[in-house]
């Protein structure tokens, strides 16, 4: 199985390819429009969906993990764009697994359940891709180790250079489970804020009656 199409971004040519993570994270900010350390540092995120624009808030957890999930990008190959790669390399990173990052791991499982939606083939690709590699974000090597790689060595050392992984269909039964909790975090999410303003309006009610 190969994950291919819109959802994935080549590198121009191996010479490319050889370049440093530091390097590619460069071009992929440029490329995305990014700041330099890729919102990293900036107190909100923004999220762009078709041409409307969302910003939600950008916790210090999440910018502790967004240098990992930008060079899980940059390995990958999966475009920014919110309804095609970021719901493949959500689902990349919950086969892979995100570590100690539990914002990851939400941000991951909530894309996840709707790339399920509307990119399953896709999202099944990058899943069972995430499973036969090691996680980016449980490397020992520091910050500037990792930028200092080139991209091909570290594509070497989490396995994420075989992009085409056979019998694909042993990961059907894990991707089952997944997509079953991913599907719970994201109704939990989403029952949030309904319980937040039913419990106002009985208090409403309550102080007013």
């Amino acid at each position: 199985m190969r994950a291919v199409g819109q959802v994935v971004e080549s590198l121009d040519s191996e010479r490319d390819a050889s370049i440093t993570i530091g390097e590619a994270l460069t071009r992929h900010y440029t490329t995305h429009g990014l700041p330099p350390d890729g919102g990293e540092s900036a107190p909100w995120f923004r999220v762009h969906i078709g041409p409307l624009v969302i910003p939600l808030p950008n916790p210090p957890a999440r910018q502790r993990a967004v240098f990992f999930h930008d060079v899980n990008h940059v390995l990958t190959g999966y475009n920014t764009v919110f309804s095609d790669g970021e719901m493949a390399i959500a689902a990349f990173e919950v086969g892979a697994g995100c570590g100690p990052y539990v914002v990851a791991w939400y941000i991951n499982l909530c894309l996840m359940a709707l790339g399920v939606l509307f990119k399953p083939r896709a999202v099944f690709a990058a899943f069972v891709l995430g499973r036969s590699c090691s996680s980016t974000y449980e490397r020992t090597e520091d910050r500037a180790e990792l930028l200092a790689k080139t991209v091909v060595e570290l594509k070497r050392l989490v396995g994420v250079d075989a992009r085409v992984v056979e019998h694909p269909e042993r990961w059907r039964a894990a991707f089952v489970a997944w997509t079953v909790v991913a599907w719970l975090t994201m109704l939990a999410t989403a029952a949030l804020p309904i319980a937040l303003l039913w419990s106002a309006w009985a208090i409403a009610r309550a102080l007013i009656a």
